[in-house]
């Protein structure tokens, strides 16, 4: 029972308190009227428990976030990720209106944990997360956020666009097959438009079973229950499955559910504008939504426009477009989506590759010039340019692409201030030049027809086209005609040691045992001890004999010649 002498103290702590969590209400209110803050509501994503968390800890809340702030990353210093991600959680609790501290947990899960492990479908699983967590409650709570949009954009341009991570080709492909699903193929890919009229049903589409019941008229019960059941999990409606509910319904009524239901998974599992996506599309019209660069611009458009007065309702004409351009992230998406901006697919839908999109060359040069403000492009930026049309020139030629490939030639000169360029020059002359200028100063060129060859072995493999492996052999034959026999025997050999050793992200078993299968007796038999031995442990790894997915592999034999890196 408790006396007078406690009773006293104990009421003054509670009055302290509660006086305490009614001070934070006024400071609140303050940030939210200086923009710092949103109020707190259902659609800023924070539970009522967070909440009352908030409130009851008052005035001592900042002392907390400090105190578990500097805890989380010195945990983090010291290894611990798992703990300083607990710690950034429950700062993210306690004052969800802490953009760095998002960006935090964003780096730690596809920065730092998804490294942790070799598996290309668990790293995978980490960057979801990462961009899950930033575009769903991170922005939820933060929405006028830069620094939350910087970061969404930098993870998609860099993380999964570039080729830092080993895995990034297997993220590319995972994208590729997430977007498929949500958005199908565009009707229209070799011209300009890709996803215009997709995204234009979508946008005109009922938000709702209930809507769609007053539009459409449907009367079958049984198939609205089905609908309606699946409208938590809005993605099996999509399946093109002979039992998808969708499969019933005759075609104009299949197109309006299947819209319905994209927009449900885009505004609520993505929470991305279906209109600020079509008036990019229209806008830039060659965006390809299936790759990585799309997205980069996406975000960095959105984050540059909810700086303006409309926000993210704001029309993309010329004065809104050219403030968004100079956005670093939308600059970089732009480059990239030059440079691998259109997906490549095989005849199972599967990702073979991602090639330039030179359609995007004026808009990206006009981004450029905005930071001169139309004097030219900056003569620092101007051979990064001068690389990424080169870049493209190549690609295009491997894929067979020559008329486009004869376009990219004309802007190339063009930028070099070049005109002398014959229009009847053999094309394969003309990128051996680009090629030989992408050697590094003090580089052989053995090391890089050595990697021409290795790719031109895993397309041959199933890792790219027909056409890529047949002329990226004859790139590299015509750039080492001056080499030696023994010199080209030997480049064969590393090329070949080199494309089966590729991470299996990049380079699925299936395509080493296709070129496996490619090689005659003499080549299986030279091939170093190392390679043959990485290809056993990844035969044994995947739970198939080793002699049935490589016949011949012997891997106890001698090494006849130690490739480099053994």
């Amino acid at each position: 029972m408790i006396n007078h002498s406690e009773l006293s103290p104990l009421l003054l702590s509670v009055i302290l308190f509660i006086a305490a969590a009614i001070t934070t209400v006024p400071l609140d209110r303050g940030l939210e009227r200086d923009g710092i803050a949103l109020p707190v509501s259902e659609t800023t994503g924070v539970p009522a428990d967070v909440l009352l968390l908030q409130q009851t800890l008052g005035v001592f809340r900042g002392w907390a976030i400090d105190a578990l702030w500097l805890r989380a990353l010195e945990r983090r210093e010291e290894g611990a990720l798992h703990e300083s991600m607990q710690l950034a959680r429950w700062i993210t609790k306690l004052q969800p209106y802490f953009p760095r501290v998002w960006n935090f947990q964003s780096w730690l899960l596809a920065f730092e944990m998804a490294l942790d492990s070799r598996d290309a479908d668990q790293r995978w699983t980490w960057v979801q997360e990462s961009i899950d967590l930033l575009r769903g409650p991170g922005l939820r709570a933060n929405p006028l956020s830069r620094e939350i949009h910087n970061q969404l954009s930098y993870l998609f341009w860099f993380k999964l666009g570039e080729f830092q991570d080993e895995a990034a080709l297997y993220y590319q492909s995972r994208l590729c097959e997430q977007w498929r699903d949500i958005l199908g193929d565009p009707v229209t890919e070799e011209s300009a438009g890709y996803y215009v009229e997709t995204l234009r049903a979508i946008s005109g589409a009922p938000r709702n079973p209930d809507q769609l019941r007053e539009q459409a008229q449907v009367s079958d019960a049984e198939l609205l229950l089905q609908i309606d059941g699946g409208w938590e999990d809005p993605r099996r409606l999509l399946s093109p499955a002979p039992d998808s509910p969708l499969a019933r319904l005759p075609g104009e009524l299949r197109e309006k559910v299947q819209a319905m239901v994209r927009r449900r998974v885009l505004e609520r599992d993505m929470n991305m504008s279906v209109d600020l996506m079509l008036r990019i599309s229209e806008e830039l019209e060659f965006v390809d939504w299936r790759t990585p660069a799309a997205h980069a611009v996406y975000w960095g458009i959105q984050g540059g426009l909810r700086e303006t007065e409309k926000g993210i309702d704001a029309r993309l004409n010329p004065q809104t477009l050219d403030r968004v351009l100079v956005v670093s992230n939308v600059r970089i998406g732009l480059q990239q989506m030059v440079a691998r901006g259109r997906v490549l697919l095989d005849d199972s839908g599967e990702l073979v590759t991602i090639l330039p999109q030179p359609g995007l060359l004026p808009l990206y040069e006009r981004s450029l010039l905005l930071l001169t403000g139309g004097q030219g492009i900056p003569e620092e930026l101007l051979p990064r340019v001068i690389e990424i049309v080169s870049g493209a020139v190549v690609n295009s030629w491997l894929q067979g692409e020559e008329d486009l490939v004869r376009k990219l030639l004309v802007r190339h000169d063009q930028l070099l201030g070049k005109t002398d360029r014959s229009g009847q020059e053999v094309l394969i002359d003309s990128i051996q030049d680009l090629v030989l200028h992408t050697l590094d100063e003090g580089e052989e060129l053995p090391f890089l027809t050595m990697r021409i060859r290795s790719r031109a072995l895993l397309a041959r493999g199933g890792g790219g086209t027909a056409v890529e492996a047949e002329r990226g052999e004859q790139l590299a034959t015509l750039l080492e005609s001056s080499l030696s026999e023994i010199q080209r025997a030997e480049i064969k050999k590393i090329a070949l040691a080199s494309a089966l050793r590729s991470p299996r992200a990049s380079a699925p078993l299936a395509v080493k045992q296709k070129i496996w299968k490619t090689l005659a007796a003499e080549e299986k038999q030279t091939l170093d001890k190392t390679t043959r031995s990485l290809l056993s442990i990844e035969a044994r790894r995947s739970g198939v004999e080793v002699e049935k997915l490589f016949p011949g592999l012997d891997v106890g034999s001698n090494d006849p010649a130690a490739v480099p890196g053994d």
